[in-house]
């Protein structure tokens, strides 16, 4: 069974090959996606199984606003939420999206999204 952060990636590589878990490599080229996983075990499930729930940050960072707006859009579509929407059944749905501040380089653009997973446990 593959991990979250396989799943995550593999869904986000054939929008932007240049995806990074957690966090970008020293000397980064942009445009880029960043993206990190909270994991919460579902309640009231017996030991040893039912699910657990994922809430996975998403940032687009671009040197253009354009650049980010392109891949996580204001409102609805994107090629980083059909991505995400194209987990299946993991995929739960959208908690939120919008701008980002990214105080390591302020000269760059970002947009966040935050998308919620629900995967078995075993």
């Amino acid at each position: 069974m593959k991990s979250v952060h396989e799943l995550v990636r593999e869904a986000l590589e054939p929008v932007l090959p240049n995806t990074w878990a957690i966090e970008l490599p020293p000397a980064p080229v942009f445009p880029a996606l960043v993206f990190d996983i909270d994991t919460e075990p579902e309640p009231g499930w017996c030991a040893g199984g039912g699910y657990d729930q994922q809430v996975v940050n998403i940032v687009a960072l671009a040197p253009t606003l354009m650049g980010a707006l392109a891949l996580i859009p204001t409102g609805a579509g994107g090629p980083v939420r059909t991505a995400m929407g194209s987990l299946g059944t993991p995929f739960m749905f959208e908690e939120e999206s919008g701008d980002a501040d990214y105080e390591p380089n302020p000269e760059l653009f970002a947009r966040f999204l935050i998308v919620r997973l629900r995967t078995p446990r075993h």
